[in-house]
């Protein structure tokens, strides 16, 4: 079986990857078959026969359906056919990455260095730099884009000081989010993440530009 992961914190291109990988299937009328949708196990899909000798695709799309034990067994299925895709909004983490099979093929979309600077300067007391650089990014990134990014960051930030040891990530991803969210207080945070929310809202049914919004929630809660 042909085993690609498709992950990274640039969720834009890693769906564009995906949503390619699926279209190809469709043009060659595979057999498509989404984990999400299925009330059955991982291996009780894979050990499945097509019904009509079709190549057989399969999406996994939440990696944590994928268990130890599946893992395990995936790894002693050296006769399995089909392409099975292991899509993740975000990094996966590494120790997840080790136990898939050796001849997997990875693909992780990371974001340009100018985004993780704008995200690196979101704090109060910097509202200058977050604008200037937010209007850099939105040069070469679609502003819809950038908001995402933006409010998955505040959600994080959120999240890691809250409650860090449940957040999913890498080792050095979670310290770097610690020492910003020392930056805010939890209230703050609390204060942000609902006002992205109502400039989506806005945004959606036409009452607002997202880059003048995103400026406007800058100046007032990073003052």
């Amino acid at each position: 079986m042909k085993i690609i992961v498709l992950h990274g914190e640039d969720v834009k291109k890693s769906y564009e990857r995906l949503s390619k990988f699926i279209d190809v299937a469709k043009t060659r009328s595979w057999e498509i078959t989404y984990f999400d949708e299925s009330k059955l196990s991982l291996r009780e899909i894979l050990s499945q026969v097509s019904l009509f000798g079709k190549e057989r695709f399969f999406v996994l799309r939440d990696y944590l359906k994928l268990t130890k034990n599946e893992i395990i067994w995936l790894n002693k299925q050296s006769q399995l056919q089909g392409n099975l895709i292991i899509y993740h909004e975000g990094t996966l983490p590494l120790a997840f990455l080790k136990i898939l099979p050796k001849d997997i093929k990875t693909e992780e979309f990371k974001l340009a260095k100018i985004i993780w600077s704008f995200l690196d300067h979101l704090f109060a007391g910097n509202v200058q730099t977050s604008i200037r650089e937010l209007h850099e990014v939105v040069k070469s990134e679609p502003p819809e884009f950038v908001f995402s990014v933006m409010a998955k960051h505040f959600r994080d930030l959120y999240w890691v000081k809250t409650d860090a040891s449940t957040i999913p990530y890498q080792p050095w991803r979670i310290s770097k989010l610690k020492s910003q969210s020392s930056k805010f207080s939890e209230e703050l945070l609390k204060d942000i993440i609902p006002d992205l929310a109502q400039i989506d809202i806005e945004v959606k049914t036409s009452k607002a530009d997202l880059v003048s919004a995103l400026d406007l929630l800058i100046i007032k809660k990073l003052k």
